[in-house]
C-alpha cells in the first residue's frame, strides 16, 4: 500500500474509523447476546467454548480464535488480509468488553422471557450490522469474517449460503469445547448471512457512488 499525499493518510485513518465503528457495534450485538443467555454468535460461541475450556478471559480467547483463523485465511485468498485484519484480530476482543460493559447495567439476563426474545432478536441484527458494515469497507477483513468472503470469491456461491456453512462449522467447535448455546446461536446462524449481505452491498455501493461523483467533480475542475 503505497501512501503519496496527506489525504492517501486521512483516507486510511478515516477507513480505519469506519473499521472501528462496525466492530464496536458488533461487540455490542455479541454483548447483549451473551447477556441473554440463549447462545450468541457462532464466531461468538467459538470463542466463549474456548474460554471455557481454557480459562482464559473472553477477549484474549477471542484474539486466539481470530489469530488460528488468519492463517487459514491466509492460504485461502491472503488479498483479503489487511487492515482490518489486523484491528478485528486484536481490538474484537476490546471492542466486545467494551460491549459488556455498556450493556451489563441493563440487566438483560433478568428481563422477561419476552423482553429476551426481543433482546435477542435486536442482539443478532445488530452483530450483523456491525459485521457487514466493517466488511464492506474492503480494507481487510477479519479471518472468520474472511472465511465466507473467500469462500464466496472461490466458488462463486452466494456469500449468505457462504456464511451459513462457516457459521455452521463454526458453531459445531464452540459447542463440542463447551460453549453454551440455544436459540441466539440458531437466531444469529439464520440472519447474520443474509442481512451482512445486504449491509455490505449498500456500504460498497455508496462508496462507489462516493467515488463517482468526486471522479465527475475532478473532471469539471480540470476544464
Amino acid at each position: 500500500m503505497k501512501i503519496e499525499t496527506s489525504s492517501d493518510i486521512a483516507k486510511i485513518f478515516f477507513k480505519v474509523f469506519k473499521i472501528c465503528i462496525g466492530l464496536f457495534i458488533a461487540g455490542i450485538g455479541i454483548a447483549i447476546m451473551y447477556n441473554v443467555g440463549w447462545g450468541s454468535a457462532p464466531g461468538a460461541t467459538l470463542t466463549q467454548g474456548l474460554s471455557a475450556f481454557t480459562g482464559y478471559t473472553y477477549g484474549i480467547s477471542s484474539i486466539i480464535v481470530n489469530l488460528t483463523f488468519l492463517i487459514l485465511l491466509f492460504f485461502l485468498d491472503k488479498t483479503l488480509i489487511g487492515v482490518g485484519t489486523v484491528l478485528v484480530t486484536f481490538f474484537l476482543g476490546f471492542f466486545i468488553d467494551l460491549g459488556m460493559l455498556i450493556v451489563s447495567p441493563f440487566y438483560i439476563n433478568l428481563m422477561s422471557l419476552e423482553l429476551k426474545i426481543v433482546m435477542m432478536i435486536i442482539g443478532s441484527i445488530i452483530i450483523a450490522i456491525g459485521f457487514g458494515y466493517y466488511v464492506g469497507v474492503d480494507f481487510g477483513t477479519g479471518a472468520l469474517d474472511g472465511l465466507a468472503v473467500a469462500l464466496n470469491r472461490k466458488f462463486n456461491i452466494p456469500f449468505t449460503y457462504c456464511r451459513w456453512g462457516s457459521d455452521a462449522i463454526l458453531m459445531l467447535i464452540g459447542i463440542l469445547l463447551g460453549a453454551s448455546w440455544g436459540a441466539g446461536t440458531v437466531s444469529c446462524l439464520v440472519l447474520t448471512g443474509p442481512i451482512m449481505n445486504f449491509v455490505i452491498n449498500k456500504t460498497q455501493s455508496f462508496r462507489e457512488k462516493k467515488l463517482n461523483r468526486l471522479k465527475e467533480k475532478s473532471i469539471l475542475n480540470t476544464k
